[in-house]
């Protein structure tokens, strides 16, 4: 059975909620019945009116969860489930989301959990817990590990 809108009105109807990548407005659009050419036409038009765009939706996302305080990591999968080019997101991490910004995230998320103090919190268990839920979280050993190093410079 075929719907009874247009896909073109039913992927505007979507993109009136939140922002789609192409692959995820193509997997919507399929999974409510439309045809295969009728997506094509639609997602075409969409993306010539500039309502949909991978780029655009690469850079949006990236700024979103910068701004919570994600990792690359975090944000990378992310981005691969919402059907994007693996070149294409790894460019745009290495163009919005450099190494630096990483490490000020693991700072703030330090701060957040034990204050501006830059000295180990006498519970050795709640850094590394802390530096558990980072490392599960997607940022690198790398930059969780001089948080754990405090303790020995004291």
């Amino acid at each position: 059975m075929s719907p009874k809108r247009p896909a073109l009105s039913y992927a505007l109807t979507l993109l009136g909620r939140r922002e789609y990548s192409t692959w995820e407005m193509e997997r919507k659009l399929e999974g409510k019945g439309y045809q295969r050419d009728e997506i094509r036409t639609a997602v075409a038009r969409l993306q010539e009116w500039h309502y949909l765009g991978d780029e655009t939706y690469l850079r949006r996302q990236i700024d979103k969860y910068l701004a919570a305080k994600k990792s690359r990591s975090y944000i990378r999968q992310r981005l691969q489930l919402a059907g994007l080019d693996q070149q294409m997101i790894e460019e745009g991490l290495a163009r919005y989301y450099p190494p630096a910004k990483e490490r000020e995230n693991v700072r703030f998320w330090w701060q957040k959990c034990f204050g501006e103090a830059d000295f180990s919190p006498q519970d050795k268990r709640a850094v590394i817990r802390w530096a558990r839920r980072m490392y599960a979280a997607g940022f690198p050993a790398e930059e969780i590990r001089p948080y754990l190093d405090y303790d020995k410079e004291s």
